[in-house]
């Protein structure tokens, strides 16, 4: 990705690189929702420490195919085109001889929708290997970005420890920027009202200015006088997400979002484990945090504006 025109992050950039390079991190893991800019914080921060790593690989799992291919291709790249064989351990032997910084990007992609934090029949190699590279001692680095958490790295993350996960947000530095350089006719009030709505997501930002152009003459009022934020391309980003949630985790999301406010266990608990255990809504609520779908604060959870929306109208369709 082009970043030559990269804006903001700098928190997050300071954090990751100090985990890399002060840290001797192994795995470092940005989650986030689609379009809030995972691989572009990604991207910047590998261009930023390249000179610190002796090798600089990139692939993204979108393009790549299953199977053994990708860690044949690592393995015949590190070795000078002397090895070729998909072998992890042998892998591991190149990322202790040499420096290397490996990112993976798009990792969701990988990962089996209808089962948490599962690979994909065929995929299951980039399971092994990520796991190989958070437990053995080596002096490389492995980044992923992802839309959902692993359950590797959540077995094996935590402070202090050699792998990390920055659960990465929207940025309104990002969003009030994006919205100067579209040339939008609006008060200050109105910008921040609009990237509020928004959760300061620099994609969703990116399509709504766009439509605000063409269907309002780029008046900000106008479009937030509609009370709407479901547009038809922020609705197909949200499909995309939410498409393979269990019945639990929608009877989950349809809870907060009819609460409108942090929703407690206690309330979830309530409508839901007459006909479910307790810990069965537990996990749920637990592959909803790692899905960056529900968000956890001190009284309970809560969800995006956007979001809440989305599950909202999905409701009324139901019904209706």
């Amino acid at each position: 990705m082009d970043v030559s025109s990269f804006y903001g992050r700098s928190e997050e950039l300071t954090q990751i690189e100090s985990w890399i390079i002060e840290d001797d991190c192994r795995l470092v893991t940005v989650l986030g929702m689609a379009g809030v800019g995972k691989t572009t914080l990604a991207t910047k921060l590998a261009t930023s420490i390249q000179d610190r790593f002796e090798y600089v690989i990139w692939r993204s799992l979108e393009y790549t195919t299953p199977g053994n291919h990708l860690l044949s291709e690592l393995v015949s790249f590190l070795s000078n085109r002397q090895q070729s064989k998909p072998d992890i351990n042998l892998l591991i032997h190149y990322l202790r001889t040499s420096r290397c910084l490996l990112i993976l990007d798009n990792l969701e992609t990988a990962l089996n929708a209808n089962l948490m934090g599962k690979y994909r029949s065929g995929y299951q190699i980039y399971g092994d290997l990520i796991q190989a590279i958070a437990k053995t001692k080596h002096k490389s680095c492995m980044i992923l970005t992802s839309r959902e958490k692993p359950t590797l790295v959540a077995t094996f993350e935590g402070t202090g420890l050699s792998v990390r996960s920055l659960h990465l947000q929207g940025s309104q530095e990002i969003a009030l920027h994006l919205l100067e350089s579209k040339q939008l006719l609006g008060s200050d009030e109105q910008k921040q009202q609009l990237c509020d709505r928004y959760s300061n997501n620099p994609l969703q930002i990116n399509m709504i200015a766009n439509a605000i152009i063409e269907l309002f003459d780029g008046k900000i009022g106008k479009f937030l006088e509609l009370n709407t934020l479901l547009l038809s391309n922020i609705s197909q980003l949200l499909k995309q997400q939410l498409h393979h949630l269990s019945e639990l985790e929608w009877h989950i999301m349809y809870s907060i979002a009819i609460n409108q406010e942090v929703t407690s266990v206690d309330t979830l608990a309530k409508s839901i484990c007459p006909t479910v255990p307790q810990w069965q809504l537990l996990n749920a609520i637990e592959r909803l945090i790692w899905r960056s779908l529900i968000e956890k604060q001190a009284k309970g959870y809560i969800q995006k504006p956007i979001v809440m929306e989305y599950v909202l109208e999905r409701l009324k369709q139901q019904i209706l």
